[in-house]
C-alpha cells in the first residue's frame, strides 16, 4: 500500500500537538495529502437536541482548524468537522469517515479525557478496516519506523498489521518480529512457512524473537521488548468483536496497549 491520503483526528485542545506533527511528518515523508477531522462532544444538551453545534463547539473546531492550518503549511489539505457533538453521532461519524483514507493518525485515548467518547479510538481500530496509529500522550519527535517491533501471530489481523505498517518502515534500521507461539509450523505436514524470511525480501533487516512472558503478560512482555531495543514504533494487529490478537480476553489486549504504550502503535484489524 502506498500511502497517498491520511486522515488525523483533532479535538481542539493542546495534545493535538503531538498528533498532529507525527502527521504532518508523514504527510511530508509520503507526499500525502492530509485531512483534519474535528470531532468533539458538545456540552451543551440544548444543542445536542437540536444537532445545531453550540457558539463554544465551534470557537473550538476554529481553533483547531487554525492550528492544523498553521502546522500544515505547504500540503496538500482538507478540513473536516463533525459538530453536532452527540456522543453517537461522533462514534458512527468518525469511523465513517476512517473509511476513505490510506492511513488513520489519533490521540491515545488518555489524551482526549471526556472530550470525546471514552471508547472511540477503540471503535475507530475495530471498524476502519484502516490501519490506525495512535500516538502517545507524551510524545517526543523523532523518525518513525527506524527501529520497529512488530507482533505476530499467524493470523489474519497480525498479517494485516504486518502489511500494513511496510510504506512506515521502510529504510528501517531494526525490526523485531515478536511472537508468542514461536516461528515453525506446528503441523509437520504444512509448508514450511517463515514470516521473517517474507520479510526479508522486503529488504527489511528483520529478527524474530519468541516471547518470554514469565513473570509478566503478554502485553506487558511486548512493550518491555519495545523499550528494550529503543523502538519508535510498535505494529500490532487487533481482532473483531473487540478481542485483540495476542490476547484471550476480549478487548483487554487493545485497552492494555492503549493505556500503556510510550511509543506510537499501529494498529490493523
Amino acid at each position: 500500500m502506498n500511502i497517498k491520503d491520511i486522515l488525523v483526528h483533532l479535538d481542539g485542545d493542546k495534545v493535538d500537538s503531538g498528533t498532529l506533527a507525527v502527521a504532518v511528518d508523514q504527510a511530508r515523508r509520503f507526499g500525502a495529502r492530509l485531512t483534519g477531522l474535528f470531532a468533539r462532544k458538545e456540552v451543551s444538551p440544548t444543542a445536542m437536541v437540536a444537532r445545531q453545534p453550540s457558539n463554544t463547539l465551534l470557537a473550538q473546531a476554529d481553533s483547531a482548524r487554525k492550528a492544523f492550518e498553521t502546522a500544515t503549511e505547504g500540503l496538500e489539505t482538507r478540513w473536516w468537522q463533525i459538530v453536532h457533538g452527540a456522543e453517537t453521532d461522533l462514534l458512527g461519524e468518525a469511523v465513517f469517515c476512517s473509511h476513505y483514507v490510506d492511513l488513520v493518525v489519533v490521540s491515545q485515548p488518555a489524551a482526549y479525557g471526556k472530550h470525546v467518547p471514552e471508547t472511540m479510538v477503540e471503535q475507530i481500530i475495530l471498524h476502519s478496516g484502516r490501519p490506525i496509529l495512535v500516538v502517545p500522550v507524551e510524545y517526543t519527535k523523532r523518525p518513525l519506523g527506524k527501529k520497529v517491533v512488530i507482533g505476530w501471530r499467524s493470523g489474519k489481523q497480525a498479517a494485516r498489521a504486518l502489511h500494513d505498517c511496510l510504506p512506515l518502515v521502510e529504510g528501517a534500521e531494526e525490526v523485531l518480529v515478536a511472537s508468542v507461539r514461536g516461528f515453525t509450523p506446528m503441523e509437520k505436514s504444512t509448508p514450511p512457512v517463515d514470516i521473517i524470511d517474507h520479510l526479508r525480501v522486503h529488504g527489511l533487516p528483520v529478527t524474530g524473537e519468541r516471547v518470554n512472558t514469565e513473570g509478566l503478560g503478554v502485553m506487558d512482555s511486548l512493550l518491555s521488548r519495545a523499550y528494550d531495543i529503543d523502538a519508535d514504533l510498535l505494529v500490532i494487529g487487533g481482532h473483531p468483536g473487540k478481542t485483540f490478537s495476542f490476547s484471550g480476553k476480549a478487548g483487554a489486549g487493545t485497552r492494555h496497549i492503549l493505556a500503556h504504550a510510550s511509543i506510537p502503535v499501529l494498529f490493523s484489524c
